[in-house]
């Protein structure tokens, strides 16, 4: 019976000590451990908020840049282009 909730207490301690370093936000959900980093297809580059509900996000999809307007109703593609291409110039057209 002892060890018993000896291993209880030690479960409910790393429990305690997980819970706390969750709500501190060093220990996150989903993080790779020891240093492991996962390769995304999907990239967040950049926002630009214009209103509390409107903003425009650059985004990396795959190697390719995609610039989006956000809003209530939902999301706007704005414009699309390859990895290299230069935004404010194809926006502009020069």
């Amino acid at each position: 019976m002892q060890q018993f909730l000896a291993v209880v207490f030690v479960l409910l301690s790393l429990w305690a000590a997980l819970w706390f370093l969750r709500r501190k936000g060093v220990a996150v959900r989903g993080t790779p451990l020891l240093g492991r980093k996962q390769a995304h297809s999907i990239e967040h580059l950049d926002r630009m908020r214009l209103t509390p509900q409107h903003s425009i996000h650059l985004l990396r999809v795959e190697g390719r840049k995609i610039l989006v307007a956000v809003h209530p109703q939902g999301i706007t593609l704005l414009t699309e282009g390859a990895a290299d291409f230069d935004l404010a110039k194809g926006a502009i057209g020069n």
